[in-house]
Order: C-alpha cells, then structure tokens, then sequence
C-alpha cells in the first residue's frame, strides 16, 4: 500500500509541472549528428531512454484480469542505443535495446543488490538501393528488422521486437511501390501465443501500395505456413473452456486492403484483412474491419472509429470452422484501449497472453478528440463502447457486454528532445466480465501510467 501510495504521490507531483495534463507516451523526433567513420562511410549515433510509472487499481498486474481490491504499482525502464552507417548505395543499422524476453524494459527492484543485464538487438539489417531493372529505383534489404503490414495494423506487427527477413522493393512508377518479402516468424521453438507446439513458421508476404487521386490505396498477401502445427483452443478471461489440441498444420491466407489520406478535409483510415485457408485442419475465415476518421476544428481535432474482429463461436469449430481473426500482434502493446487493450485479458480466445490479441472477437465505437490547450501541451480524450461477437466457448448465457472505457491522454513538450507523458484510462465492465469471472469480477477496472522520454 505505501508503495502504491508514494507512486501516486509521485505522479500528481510531476503532473503538476505538466500544466495539470494527462499525457499518452509517443515518439520523438531527434536531431542527430554524424560521425565520419574512416574512408566514405557515414555514422549517425542516436538513442532513447523512456521510464513509466504504473498503477493499476482492480486489476490482477498487467495482462490479470479485472478483479475487486487488487492494487498493482510499479516503475520500469526502456534503454534504446542505434548506430546507422551509410555509403553510397548502401546503408545499415545496428539497433540494441534492453531486452528481458518478451519485454523491452525491465521492472525498478526486481533483485537486491541487482541491476539490468540484458541488452538485445532490435534491428541489425543491411540495405542496398540502386538504379534497378531497367531503371527502375529498387533494392533489397537482409537482416532483422520492425515488421507491420497495414495502417490499422489489424493481422500482423512486430514492430516492437522484429523479425529475420529478406526483402525486395521496387518503384514501377514514382507514384507506386511493390514490395516482396519472406521471414521467419519461428524457427524450431514454440511459439507462444495462439499457436503451440510448431516447429517452423514461414512468412510470405507482398503489398503493393501507391498514391492514386492524392490518396494512399493499398493490397496484400501474406501467407503463413507451419506444417508441424498444433492449435490450443483455450479461453482465458475467467474458467470456462477446456485445454484442447484440435490438429497440426498452418496453411493461413490473409488478404488485406487499406487506404489512407483527406477527402473534403476528413482524414481517414480505412483497412480490411479477410482469411482463408487452414488453420490446424480447420477452414479459416476470420476477418476485421477498422475505419478510423478525423476533422479538423481549430484548435480541436474530432475522431471516430469502428473496428471489428470476427470471433469464434463452439458450433462453428464443431463444423470444422475457425472463425475467430487470427492475429500476429506485438505483446504488450495499445492497439486501442488503455484498460482493455493494453493491459486485461480480452474476449479473443487464445493461449498463453491474451490481452494482445488486438481486435479478435471484439467490436469498438470509439469518438475522440485532440487539442492543444498551450503550446507543448497536447492532450486527447476518448470514449469507447466495447462488445464481444461470439461467447459461446466461455459457456452458455454469457453476456457480449464487455464495458464503456474513457481514456485521458497528453504529452508535453519539456525541451526539444524530452517529454512528459501520462495516461488515465477507466473501464466500466459489462456482463461480460461478471458471466466469465463471477463474484471476482470488478466494475471498474483503472490504469495510471505516466513517466519522462529523453530522445537524442
């Protein structure tokens, strides 16, 4: 309890030299300077050192369930440290970061008499652009490297950890860019998330994208291949479900279209991933929709956004069905909510975490807005109506009512380079929670995380 209490005095003090603001944490811009290595190549030397503040009020610890009088406060630390070189046609990137496993921070006071160990490599990839066939500007780039496929990012990201790949691009015209890629998502170890038991999964993946009429227009396609494959059938958000192995193989199709850009000055972005194929001798046809829209009403930026996730229901997987969008997503990392998103496990079934399965079985009504009161003060407030598609593997009669979340968010501008930022997020719980947890559940569910970035 003191120490929850001392987090909390320690977030209202700094917030208090942030123009009372509530701030999200985002990336900043920095300025670097070059270091002329021997011969023609040119190093540039950059970092980033982030550090958070958490408390989380009836919630079981991040990725635990929402349940009455658990406390959680914490501190943790992110150390980030690139080097890129360049010469000529050719560039590269040595990107470390602090690494414990599936984390890029560590926690403040794991260990008496301890201190942070591990580093590990982000990005560590070669690039070498030319003229191209018959002209054409192209190149290739080898080595691992931050990996995403869409503007909503609805099926596949792995932006926070990367992926070993090799890939080939080209510009057929200066408007239009095709890009091929393949990487390995696993390779003879199990990979822990909604999938168990593999032993190799292969990547392939093409997109073409392009400005058409002043607007960003997109396709892809990726497929995913594990031929050793056992799938887990397993809910995690209360008791009901059974441990299940329902076969081998991974032969998943995803097919996404997305656009980007201003019509009548209304930002929008819009992107729709549909699947196909076989998922552990199940015929998939997930799917997800995100349509996300802004205008601009000086000094105020209004949104709004749907976004749906198919979800999976027993009668479909006792037809030989899987329904349920299959998703490929950073662990750890907001998608959307602050509360349901980020730190609770969702209405997406899967094993291992299930609080980064992004919007799989999940529909989200989202208006927000944006506004910058002063200058280096930038502050947004959303509200979100959430609600499961399908309920039937959590047990009979459970409701599709996940909650009602408000989310308060801002950064400030501190100095060039450094920011303050902070988050607030609460989620009043449906039926949903209470059908699956029982008497354990908690209505109200909050996360306060604050804390200083220092890009150089």
């Amino acid at each position: 309890m003191k120490k929850s209490i001392a987090l909390l005095i320690g977030f209202l003090f700094i917030l208090g030299f942030a123009a009372t603001a509530f701030a999200i944490h985002a990336e900043i811009p920095a300025e670097t300077s070059a270091v002329v290595a021997a011969g023609t190549t040119q190093i540039t030397l950059s970092g980033d050192l982030r550090i958070r503040g958490w408390l989380l009020g009836n919630v079981a610890g991040r990725g635990g369930n929402p349940v009455k009088d658990d406390q959680d406060g914490h501190y943790d630390q992110r150390v980030r440290l690139a080097v890129d070189a360049a010469d000529g046609p050719v560039t590269g990137r040595i990107h470390l970061e602090s690494n414990t496993g599936q984390s890029d921070s560590w926690v403040w006071g794991t260990g008496l008499d301890n201190k942070p160990t591990d580093m590990g490599i982000l990005e560590a990839w070669i690039n070498y652009a030319g003229s191209g066939l018959l002209g054409v500007p192209s190149g290739i780039k080898v080595g691992h490297m931050p990996l995403a496929l869409g503007p909503a990012t609805l099926f596949f990201d792995n932006t926070k950890f990367g992926d070993d790949a090799i890939v080939a691009y080209t510009n057929p015209t200066p408007n239009t860019h095709l890009t091929v890629l393949t990487f390995k998502a696993k390779e003879m170890s199990t990979y822990n998330k909604m999938f168990h038991n593999g032993n190799d999964l292969d990547v392939y993946a093409g997109i073409f994208n392009g400005e058409f009429a002043k607007q960003e227009l997109g396709i892809y396609y990726a497929y995913l291949n594990d031929p050793n494959l056992g799938l887990l059938q397993y809910p995690l958000v209360g008791t009901a479900g059974t441990l299940t192995t329902l076969g081998q193989t991974l032969a998943l199709s995803d097919l996404g279209l997305f656009g980007k850009g201003n019509i009548s000055g209304v930002d929008y972005t819009l992107q729709a991933d549909f699947q196909f194929g076989k998922v552990s001798g199940l015929n998939a046809g997930g799917y997800g929709l995100w349509l996300g829209l802004g205008y601009k009403l000086e000094p105020v930026n209004v949104r709004a956004m749907f976004a749906y996730g198919s979800g999976e229901s027993s009668s479909n997987m006792n037809s030989g069905d899987m329904k349920q969008l299959v998703t490929f997503l950073n662990p750890g990392a907001q998608y959307y909510t602050l509360v349901y998103d980020y730190n609770i496990p969702g209405a997406g079934a899967g094993v291992g975490r299930n609080y980064d399965l992004g919007i799989a079985n999940t529909q989200v009504y989202n208006i927000g807005v944006d506004i910058t009161p002063v200058d280096k003060l930038k502050v947004s407030l959303d509200g979100y109506i959430l609600r499961a598609n399908e309920t039937s593997l959590y047990g009979a009669n459970v409701s599709k009512n996940i909650g009602t979340e408000v989310d308060l968010k801002g950064t400030y501008q501190l100095t060039k380079n450094l920011q303050y930022f902070a988050n607030a997020g609460v989620l009043s719980t449906g039926g949903f929670y209470k059908d699956t947890l029982g008497s354990t559940a908690d209505t109200s569910p909050w996360v306060l995380m604050h804390g200083l970035e220092y890009a150089f």
